[in-house]
């Protein structure tokens, strides 16, 4: 089992770290006004933009003229090599792998930060690597630190350049996705339990009333455009029990503004878990197994929860963990819907806005997620079935 987790978490680096080289580098590829603010834009002469793309690591200054754009008072042709535009500027285009290099090599920074618990902008940050290096040497990164202040270990994607102008892009998805999860994870819980439950109710009267109305709430769900349910459910909500149309964090009971966010959330994945554990669950009653446990006297209570959902359910449990994972990603259409500000919407609006930092640092987020959900979904179906195994040659999954 160790040896197939170590082998599974090596392929979920490699693939991660590809994802996010293929985007970086798709990235790179824009045109480098995507790199700077509307009003900057505006703002800025020439010289000014390249001085910003080389202090973000995207250009470099040219080694033959030093940044003057003349050499014996003539353009420098050097700085045309890659791009003619940048004849007699005193800059060059920075090779995308160095600025993938760096963008690794400053993934973990060390930053200083007050008794209050803010970063000292004063001071600038420092990579991991150099800052152990210098440690070794025994000498001080950050110099002599006023009482109080405290150097931090930080997980840095870089800064937002549109949408959250100047905040770190880790800042920027820590605060989103707080907003998501509190919101996705009470929508999972509940329909993960009534379409269980729900489910359960239809194998076990199948073919009667109730798994008449539950098949017809199934089909209704997948057929009718999410974008008309959620309309319904606002205005029934809003006129019939005075609940708020709107998310709001600040009001007075902020539970209420949650209510209607979370029943169209859990409205499709309710009837999802109710058309596959009754399909699962109808598929194990067919099976000797359960005949013969009849045939020995267990009550039909004993054999619906005893042996049939326990084997039901472990389908169900592989894609547990990767749903519960993608809450952080929260939902696109009910989150602008409600206008919940949570990480739904952030990547649409990142890539309309082309903030890149951005941008990157949600497709990294993603992909991690994704990745380490289904990682964690296959380990789960072993605890809850001990005879599925993932090595060997037999019964690998």
């Amino acid at each position: 089992m160790a040896k197939y987790i170590l082998k599974r978490l090596g392929q979920s680096l490699i693939t991660v770290l590809l994802v996010v080289c293929i985007v970086f580098v798709l990235l790179r590829l824009m045109p480098s006004e995507y790199f700077f603010t509307e009003d900057e834009l505006m703002k800025f002469t020439e010289s000014q933009k390249y001085a910003k793309l080389e202090r973000m690591g995207l250009m470099d200054i040219c080694p033959v003229c030093h940044g003057k754009g003349l050499v014996d008072d003539k353009a420098c042709t050097k700085c045309a090599e890659n791009d003619v535009a940048l004849k007699g500027t005193g800059y060059v285009d920075r090779s995308v792998f160095l600025q993938m290099a760096d963008f690794y090599g400053d993934m973990l920074q060390m930053r200083v930060y007050n008794a209050k618990g803010k970063e000292v902008k004063s001071i600038d940050s420092i990579s991991l690597i150099p800052y152990l290096s210098q440690k070794i040497k025994g000498e001080a990164p950050f110099g002599e630190l006023k009482e109080g202040y405290r150097v931090k270990l930080c997980f840095n994607l870089g800064k937002s350049i549109r949408l959250e102008k100047n905040q770190y892009v880790t800042d920027v998805i820590g605060v989103k996705m707080a907003v998501s999860m509190r919101v996705s994870l009470v929508a999972l819980a509940l329909s993960l339990v009534l379409g269980v439950v729900l489910g359960v109710l239809q194998a076990r009267y199948k073919d009667g009333i109730f798994d008449g109305i539950g098949t017809a709430y199934t089909v209704i769900v997948n057929a009718v455009p999410h974008l008309v349910i959620y309309t319904v459910i606002m205005v029934a909500g809003a006129s019939i029990f005075g609940l708020p149309m709107r998310y709001d964090a600040t009001a007075a009971q902020p539970w209420k503004t949650m209510v209607l966010p979370v029943i169209c959330l859990s409205i499709g994945s309710t009837a999802g878990y109710m058309l596959w554990t009754r399909r699962y669950m109808v598929d194990e009653l067919n099976k000797d197994y359960i005949r013969l446990a009849k045939l020995k006297g267990l009550s039909d209570r004993a054999v619906m929860f005893r042996h049939v959902l326990k084997n039901a359910f472990v389908p169900l449990a592989q894609y547990l963990p990767y749903s519960i994972l993608l809450t952080v990603g929260g939902s696109l259409l009910a989150e602008q819907f409600f206008s919940v500000p949570g990480m739904g919407p952030e990547l649409t609006r990142a890539i309309s806005r082309y903030d890149l930092p951005l941008v990157q640092g949600i497709v990294l987020l993603y992909a991690v997620l994704g990745i380490l959900g289904v990682l964690l979904g296959d380990l789960l179906m072993t605890m809850i079935d001990p005879r599925i195994t993932l090595t060997g040659k037999e019964g690998v999954r």
